[in-house]
């Protein structure tokens, strides 16, 4: 595989499974990484991280042709990281929840992926703190049983385009609107005042991503003609071809 050859218009996103054992897994991490591990309280939450920075470490890995020990990461403005010294544009985002977590990798393009484990919520009380009032009233035309997935498909395509602008918390997600519909129609519909924010839609592209039922995943990237690849993490899988 060359390395350079990861088409620009190809965003691959690879599903990780968290449940398998972390023995010795661990030793792939960094300092910083085991620091953090350490430092949660229950064992179960301990494994899913260093599962998930493991698969981080060995899937970009193989994208450079490195070993997954040797990559160093740097932390942007808003905490989003960053690989030191990759030898070409590559970015990433990871999302995790319950034992599932989400890698997205692109060339040269900004990148957010998100997913959430749907639960019983007050679907209401949540959505009129966050959420722009349009998508409050789209929520109340929905069906009440499917209220709760409606929900989280909406949380899950505002959150990944939070973590694709790599903004933190200075975008709030009330500022802007995306679609709670279960179609293929877009689904980021607008930005809410400020400079730049009305054109959102032409500069940005939010797409849902299929996932196991009981879940809800979505992915955000700067606009363009690009398409999701989607793939399994697995010792012999490669996903960048």
């Amino acid at each position: 595989m060359n390395v350079r050859s990861i088409d620009p218009d190809v965003i691959h996103v690879v599903r990780i499974c968290l449940d398998s054992p972390v023995e010795h897994e661990h030793e792939v991490l960094d300092e910083g990484e085991r620091g953090r591990a350490s430092r949660f309280v229950f064992e179960r939450d301990r494994r899913r991280f260093i599962v998930a920075h493991r698969w981080v470490r060995i899937l970009l890995g193989r994208c450079i042709g490195r070993s997954p020990e040797s990559l160093r990461f740097v932390a942007g403005a808003h905490g989003k990281p960053a690989l030191v010294d990759a030898p070409f544009d590559l970015r990433f985002n990871l999302s995790h929840a319950g034992e599932r977590a989400l890698l997205a990798i692109a060339r040269g393009r900004d990148v957010g992926v998100d997913i959430e484990q749907e639960q019983d919520i007050e679907v209401f009380d949540l959505a009129s703190r966050f959420f722009a009032p349009s998508e409050v009233a789209a929520l109340r035309g929905v069906e009440s049983t499917e209220r709760i997935p409606a929900f989280f498909r909406c949380w899950t395509r505002k959150e990944a385009f939070i973590k694709a602008l790599g903004d933190g918390l200075s975008f709030p997600l009330d500022g802007f609107e995306v679609s709670v519909s279960d179609d293929q129609s877009p689904q980021l519909l607008r930005g809410g005042n400020g400079s730049g924010a009305l054109d959102l839609p032409s500069r940005w592209r939010i797409v849902s991503l299929a996932s196991e039922p009981g879940y809800a995943a979505a992915l955000a990237a700067t606009a363009g003609d690009w398409h999701v690849v989607r793939s399994e993490a697995s010792p012999h899988a490669e996903p960048c071809p």
